[in-house]
């Protein structure tokens, strides 16, 4: 091979001088920006990519100790391989991963310098009280605006061996006064503490979650000045009594024992989420509820647990007695490709005229040739087939490709003359979101899932199909 010319040659390695110059000038220029900018910058970053300037030069080394952004101390893979071994994940037995959390989270906060922090996340399977006591009264210090604890179980039986129990020294709370979201997940808190929290000592508090507490067994959500927007109470399987009075509230999320409570007094709620066996029985009572469906703009209902038996249809007692809801944009339901689960799903879409977009997440743990021999949607004679006027997008998840799945597809085709986009995707609902998801997606069942979904596609070439 010829060599180049020495003129080229002098001017490529002029070239690669001049950037190198240009790098070292510009880190210079970042030298040059005092310990307070620097310190700002690191806060938006995660904690992770903060702590790894350290060993940028000597000046760096500490400057991470002054981060104020999100410390978010979580390890869904440690969780993810004690929940499903045969991922091969490659962490340790669950008790030596408790301890070198637990140490993690000690040497980290008392590392840190700053008097604010954005935000505190823990989510691990821990249950040391005096480490999380002092975890709480670290995120009290630092004036945290979003604080999540979560300490979900990895082995589900453990759960009943006890919680961490939520302080009650309700004096404690003063410095709360910032907080705008809590999420406490398998955390004991009692009705009275989270009352207090509510009316006394978190006056600013938009954001509240609370699931798989064992000690909550009443609460009352109510105040002249209450803030909060956003409530979700989920797994509570000990609640008994709930009362809602929240004239801001937004979004409202549910799961957990049947509760006798009203949806009157939060005149400005547009989003509802019901799960469970109280998701059931939203759904076979839905005519007793319009004035609250009336006003929602986007509703997800598990019908999981809904149970309706052919009888019950031919009585048109589920299906005729729908409320229209004309301001609903976004229905989402989570339920069984079983047949009679898609015509409950068939007739909301009827009584919903303004439907932007429709989410089905199947969960397919049933035997479909066990019902899909019996009937098929087409030849229901209790719906009117009317037109769908408004729907835009459909989305469908934990798509398998048998007959239900596919004539639910092509009647949305046929009778939504809007619709633009159709989202097909055979990961079953529960992977999503999980280290499983990606395991998943590399099996023969869902290749072949995703090979029929294909097929559905080609014979609608007019329609926009997405298929991960």
């Amino acid at each position: 091979m010829e060599s180049l010319p020495q003129s080229i040659g002098s001017t490529c390695i002029y070239k690669k001088s001049e950037r190198k110059r240009k790098m070292r000038s510009e880190g210079d220029h970042i030298n040059e920006l005092p310990d307070d900018i620097l310190v700002n910058i690191l806060s938006r970053l995660t904690m992770k990519e903060a702590v790894r300037t350290s060993i940028i030069s000597s000046r760096w080394r500490y400057l991470w100790r002054g981060f104020s952004g999100c410390l978010n101390f979580d390890d869904p893979f440690t969780m993810a391989n004690s929940k499903w071994p045969h991922l091969n994940l490659k962490s340790g037995p669950i008790n030596v991963e408790r301890h070198k959390f637990v140490n993690w989270v000690n040497q980290v906060l008392s590392s840190l310098e700053g008097h604010c922090t954005e935000e505190l996340r823990i989510c691990f399977d821990v249950f040391s009280n005096h480490d999380i006591d002092n975890w709480i009264k670290f995120a009290l210090e630092r004036r945290v605006r979003r604080l999540e604890l979560d300490f979900s179980r990895v082995v589900y039986n453990l759960r009943f061996v006890g919680q961490y129990t939520f302080p009650s020294h309700l004096d404690f709370y003063s410095s709360f006064r910032h907080l705008t979201d809590l999420s406490l997940t398998t955390v004991g808190i009692t009705g009275e503490v989270l009352e207090h929290l509510l009316c006394y000592c978190c006056p600013v508090l938009e954001v509240l979650n609370v699931a798989e507490s064992s000690s909550l067994t009443s609460l009352k959500v109510s105040g002249p000045s209450l803030k909060l927007k956003h409530l979700k109470l989920n797994k509570l399987d000990n609640l008994k009594d709930l009362q809602l009075h929240a004239p801001n509230l937004l979004s409202f999320e549910y799961s957990g024992p049947i509760l006798p409570f009203s949806f009157r007094n939060v005149p400005n709620l547009v989003d509802a989420s019901f799960w469970g066996c109280f998701s059931a029985y939203i759904a076979k009572n839905l005519c007793q509820h319009s004035i609250f469906l009336v006003q929602l703009h986007t509703l997800k209902l598990d019908t999981c647990h809904l149970l309706i038996g052919d009888s019950e249809y031919r009585a048109g007692r589920y299906l005729h007695d729908i409320p229209e809801m004309c301001n609903l944009k976004h229905l989402e339901i989570i339920g069984t490709p079983k047949v009679n689960d898609l015509i409950f799903c068939i007739a909301l879409l009827e009584a919903a005229p303004s439907l932007y977009k429709f989410s089905l997440k199947l969960v397919s743990q049933y035997d479909y040739e066990s019902y899909e021999s019996v009937k098929t949607i087409k030849d229901q004679p209790y719906l009117s087939f009317t037109e769908l006027r408004s729907i835009r997008v459909v989305e469908l998840l934990g798509f398998v490709g048998h007959t239900a799945d596919f004539e639910l597809v092509m009647y949305l085709i046929f009778s939504a003359k809007l619709l633009e986009k159709i989202i097909i995707d055979p990961c079953p609902t529960w992977r999503v979101g999980t280290p499983a998801e990606l395991i998943w997606r590399e099996t023969a069942e869902y290749q072949s899932a995703r090979r029929r979904a294909f097929e559905l596609a080609a014979k609608f070439p007019l329609w926009e199909f997405v298929i991960p």
